[in-house]
């Protein structure tokens, strides 16, 4: 048994300098090529937000000169288009005003003080955006 002990003893002080060298190799080997691709990496994605903040900008410019350079039919067009945005935002206006005043006329009298339903009518016949003023400016 001292025998068998002894012989793997020797083998493996026989062994662990033939192995541990390439190992030791290997590790830096392969710690080397972690390092760089950690740099390329890095590289790699500075190029990459620099590309997206140029694109960005070249959008920029191009949406400045398409501005710029627009014809009065496509003017005339989106002005179309924002006037019948407009118009359907003062219809939900108009509907949402007439929905408060229906609640506050369908309420209890004292709930609201006296004359609370009154003033918030009256507000609302006297505001900036009556649809009746609406159409009368277009």
């Amino acid at each position: 048994m001292a025998n068998v002990l002894e012989s793997a003893a020797v083998l493996v002080g026989i062994l662990t300098p033939l192995v541990a060298v390439p190992l030791t190799f290997i590790t830096f080997y392969l710690r080397s090529l972690r390092d760089n691709q950690k740099v390329w990496h890095g590289e790699f994605l500075r190029r990459a937000e620099m590309t997206e903040r140029a694109t960005a900008e070249l959008r920029r410019r191009v949406r400045d000169f398409e501005r710029d350079y627009t014809t009065k039919e496509e003017w005339l067009r989106e002005s179309v288009l924002a006037r019948r945005a407009l118009e359907r935002l003062n219809e939900e206006r108009v509907r949402i005003d007439a929905a408060v005043r229906a609640l506050f006329a369908d309420g209890p009298a004292g709930a609201h003080g006296a004359g609370g339903g009154d003033q918030v009518s009256a507000h609302a016949q006297s505001g900036p955006g009556r649809a009746a003023d609406f159409e009368e400016d277009n």
